[in-house]
C-alpha cells in the first residue's frame, strides 16, 4: 500500500497531527502538501537526520529486516534485537509513527498492525544505503559474451492490448457458476504469449483456480483492477471511458501501470527479496547482470542476513530467479541470456538478465513520444511498427485480420474483416479516411477502389433480430387493437396473428396484457451483445475532419481505482481501520503513576533494598537504568536478577554502542555501581 492509498484512508484527525509535526513546518509554510513531502528524497533525508538515535535504529530495523510487509510489536522487537531495550524500541517506534514514516491499523479485536508504505521503501533504500546500486567495473559484463535465451518478444503492454481486442470480439457472458465458458478461457489462454514455465515459481491465490490457468487469471485481474473491464452477473464488459483513457496514454505510462500492478500482486514478503527487486530497478536498461550480483550487493550492506554460506546463498538466488526474474522474463520485461559454450560465468553464475522494457524508476518523468504510422501495401497487407499508438492499432484491428506480432507486426485487410467493421457501425468513408490519415505513404489506389467495391452492397439488405408477439388466432390479434393501453405498444403487424414489438416495450406490454386478462410469456434472453450485436467500440471522434484524431482525454492515472480482481490481496491490512490516534510518551508506560517520582528524578545512591526494587521495576518495564560505575555514567538494560553468595547481581546489556546479540551482555554485583536512576525513554531520557 503506497502513500496515495494511505492518504485516501487517513482520518482528518491523523492528518492534522502529522501536519503539526515541527519537522515538516518549513515546507508546509511554503504551501507544499504532505503527500508531496513524503515523495521527496531530500525531505525524507532531512527528517532522518533529525531523528533521535533510537528512532533511527528502529527505522533502520524496519527497512532492513521487515520492508513493507505488515508487522506487529513482537516482530518489530525481534527485528531490532539487542540494539535497544524494549522501552527504547517502543519509544523510538512512537517517534517515527508521529512523523508519518510508519502507519498503524487496528484489527477488529483491537490489536494494532503496522505498515511501511511501499513507495517509501525505495526511498529509504537510497537514503540509508546510497552506494548500494553502484557496481564495480569488474562486475560489468561484455554484452558480446552473452547469448540470448529468452525474452526479446513483444512489449509488455502489447500482450494486454491484444487480449482487450480479443475480448471486444468474443462473447464474454458468464456461466451459472460465475466463470467464463471453457471455450472463451481457451481462447484467452491461447492469445497470451506468456510461457507457462516462467510462472512456476509464482504463488498467487485467486478465485476460480480450478477454471482459470494462472496466466489467464493474471491478465483478467489486471484488466479488472485497471477498470478496463467490469464483471457483473451477466458477463465481462469493456469500460469504454477507461479504455479510451488507457489507450491514449503514453506507452511509458501504460507499461509502468502494468509493472506496478504486477508488483502489487507478487511483491516478495521477505525484506531481502524486496531490496533485491528495488536494486534490480536501478540497473540501466540493456545492461546484463546475474542474480548472484544482486545478492552480493545486498550482503555487503547487511541486507541479506543468513546468506553467509554458499548453500544459503544458492537457495536465495534460486528463489530470486524463480519468483521474480523468470516471471518478469515471461511477461516481457526482462531478457535472459547465458555465457557462450566453453565459457564460465563470473562468480560461478551462468544465467544473466537485462531489462528490455524498463518502466521502473520513470515516475515523474514526462517522455515525449512521437506517434508512428503504419504502411498499407498494394497486396492489402499492413505493416505496423511498434511506435504506432495503441488507439490507432485498436481501430486497425477492427478493420483487419488479427496481427502477426513481431518487431514489425503484420495484418491484412480482407473482405471478411471489412464486413465485420461495417457490422460494428463503421462506414466505408470512415474506413478510407482512417487508413489515409494514419498510413505513412497514403493509400494505394487499388486498395481504395477495392474497399469501396466491397462495402457498396453492405446495408442494402439486413438481417435484424426482433421480438415477435404471437397470438393464438386472428380474433385475438384483432382484439388487441381495440385495447388502448395495448394497441399503442404494438408495432408492425405481420400476417393475421403477429406483431413486431420494440425491445424497450416488452415489459410494459406484458404488464398491459396481464391487466387486460392475457398471460403473455416473456422471450428468452437475447444472446447478442448490445444493439445489433455490436461489441467492438470505436475510440475515434464521431464527426468532422478530426474524427480520427485522438480526443482530449483525462490523463490515465497510474494508481487509479480500487476495483476488485481475481487475485487475492497479499495481505488484509486494507480491510482494517487506520488508527487515528498517535502514541504519546506517557501511553508507553501504563503504570507510570505507580513509580516513585524520586526514582525518575534523583540520580543518587539508594538503599540496597530500593536499588533492587528499581532493577526489578526496570526489568518489568523492559527499560533502562542510568548508573555511575568507576566514575562514568552509563545506560544499562537489566534482563534478570540473581541471588549469589549472600548478595545479588543484575545481568543485562551495557551501553547501546556495545550491544550486539549476547556480546554486550554483562553482569554487575549489587555494590559495583554507585548512583542510579530509572530511565523511561520519552519521559526522562534527556540528560
Amino acid at each position: 500500500m503506497n502513500y496515495d492509498r494511505l492518504l485516501a484512508l487517513m482520518p482528518a484527525e491523523l492528518r492534522g497531527r502529522l501536519e503539526a509535526e515541527t519537522v515538516y513546518a518549513p515546507w508546509l509554510r511554503r504551501g507544499q502538501a504532505l503527500e508531496r513531502l513524503w515523495q521527496d528524497d531530500v525531505v525524507l533525508e532531512t527528517v532522518y537526520n533529525r531523528l533521535a538515535p533510537a528512532e533511527r535504529t528502529v527505522l533502520d530495523a524496519v527497512v532492513r529486516r521487515i520492508g513493507c510487509e505488515p508487522f506487529d510489536d513482537a516482530r518489530l522487537e525481534r527485528s531490532v534485537g539487542a540494539a535497544l531495550s524494549g522501552a527504547e524500541v517502543q519509544a523510538g517506534f512512537a517517534g517515527i509513527r508521529r512523523k508519518g514514516l510508519v502507519f498503524a491499523f487496528r484489527k477488529s479485536w483491537g490489536e494494532l498492525v503496522y505498515l511501511l508504505p511501499e513507495d517509501a521503501l525505495p526511498r529509504w533504500q537510497r537514503i540509508l544505503y546510497p552506494l548500494l546500486g553502484e557496481r564495480a567495473a569488474a562486475e560489468r559484463l561484455d554484452p558480446g559474451s552473452i547469448e540470448l535465451q529468452a525474452g526479446g518478444g513483444r512489449e509488455p503492454v502489447i500482450a494486454i492490448f491484444d487480449i482487450l481486442t480479443l475480448i471486444a470480439k468474443l462473447d464474454m457472458k458468464l456461466t451459472k457458476n460465475g466463470t467464463l465458458p471453457k471455450k472463451a478461457v481457451q481462447r484467452l489462454n491461447e492469445g497470451l504469449p506468456w510461457q507457462d514455465e516462467c510462472f512456476q515459481g509464482v504463488s498467487l491465490k485467486y478465485a476460480y483456480a480450478d477454471v482459470y490457468p494462472l496466466k489467464t487469471a493474471l491478465v483478467l485481474d489486471m484488466l479488472l483492477k485497471m477498470g478496463l473491464l467490469e464483471m457483473d452477473d451477466e458477463g465481462l464488459r469493456l469500460q469504454e471511458e477507461q479504455l479510451r483513457s488507457f489507450l491514449h496514454a503514453t506507452r511509458a505510462r501504460q507499461n509502468e501501470r502494468l509493472y506496478r500492478l504486477w508488483k502489487e500482486l507478487a511483491f516478495p514478503a521477505y525484506a531481502w527479496q524486496q531490496h533485491a527487486v528495488l536494486l534490480l530497478e536501478t540497473i540501466p536498461e540493456g545492461e546484463w547482470f546475474a542474480p548472484e550480483m544482486l545478492l552480493s550487493s545486498l550482503r555487503r550492506y547487511g541486507l541479506a542476513e543468513g546468506a553467509e554460506n554458499s548453500d544459503d546463498a544458492a537457495e536465495r538466488v534460486r528463489l530470486l530467479r524463480e519468483q521474480w526474474l523468470e516471471p518478469l522474463t515471461g511477461l516481457g520485461w526482462l531478457e535472459r541470456g547465458c555465457i557462450g559454450l566453453g565459457r564460465e560465468g563470473q562468480g560461478g553464475a551462468s544465467t544473466y538478465y537485462r531489462w528490455r522494457w524498463r518502466a521502473a524508476g520513470t515516475e515523474g518523468e514526462a517522455v515525449e513520444e512521437m506517434p508512428g504510422a503504419f504502411l498499407v501495401q498494394p497486396d492489402f497487407e499492413i505493416l505496423v511498427p511498434p511506435d504506432v499508438p495503441l488507439w490507432v492499432q485498436w481501430e486497425l484491428i477492427c478493420l483487419c485480420d488479427p496481427p502477426v506480432r513481431d518487431v514489425l507486426s503484420v495484418t491484412k485487410l480482407t473482405k471478411a474483416s471489412l464486413k465485420y467493421a461495417l457490422e460494428q457501425g463503421r462506414t466505408a468513408d470512415d474506413v478510407l479516411y482512417f487508413l489515409e490519415e494514419h498510413a505513412a505513404y497514403g493509400l494505394p489506389d487499388n486498395v481504395r477502389l477495392t474497399v469501396e467495391q466491397w462495402a457498396k452492397p453492405f446495408g442494402k439488405t439486413n438481417l435484424t433480430r426482433v421480438v415477435l408477439l404471437r397470438c393464438a388466432d386472428a380474433d385475438t390479434a384483432a382484439a388487441l387493437t381495440r385495447l388502448p393501453p395495448v394497441s399503442k405498444l404494438l408495432g408492425e403487424r405481420i400476417g393475421d396473428m403477429h406483431y413486431v414489438i420494440d425491445e424497450n416495450d416488452i415489459k410494459p406490454l406484458a404488464a398491459a396484457l396481464e391487466k387486460a386478462g392475457f398471460m403473455a410469456g416473456l422471450p428468452a434472453a437475447d444472446p447478442a451483445a448490445g444493439s445489433g450485436g455490436r461489441r467492438y467500440p470505436s475510440l475515434l471522434r464521431d464527426s468532422g475532419q478530426e474524427r480520427t484524431q485522438p480526443p482530449r482525454e483525462p490523463e490515465f492515472e497510474l494508481d487509479a481505482g480500487t476495483a476488485k480482481g481475481l487475485v487475492y490481496s497479499r495481505h488484509s491490512i486494507a480491510y482494517f481501520q487506520m488508527e487515528a490516534r498517535l502514541p504519546e510518551p506517557a501511553d508507553l508506560y501504563p503504570d507510570l503513576r505507580d513509580i516513585p517520582a524520586a526514582w525518575l528524578r534523583d540520580y543518587r545512591n539508594y538503599h540496597p533494598s530500593t536499588r533492587k526494587d528499581m532493577v526489578e521495576k526496570a526489568i518489568e518495564m523492559r527499560t533502562l537504568l542510568q548508573i555511575r560505575k568507576d566514575g562514568a555514567d552509563v545506560r544499562f538494560a537489566p534482563r534478570k536478577v540473581q541471588e549469589t553468595r549472600g548478595t545479588w547481581c543484575m545481568t543485562g546489556l551495557g551501553p547501546a554502542e556495545e550491544r550486539s546479540g549476547n556480546a554486550g551482555e554483562i553482569r554487575l554485583l549489587a555494590d559495583e555501581w554507585q548512583e542510579m536512576k530509572l530511565i523511561l525513554p520519552g519521559i526522562n531520557d534527556k540528560y
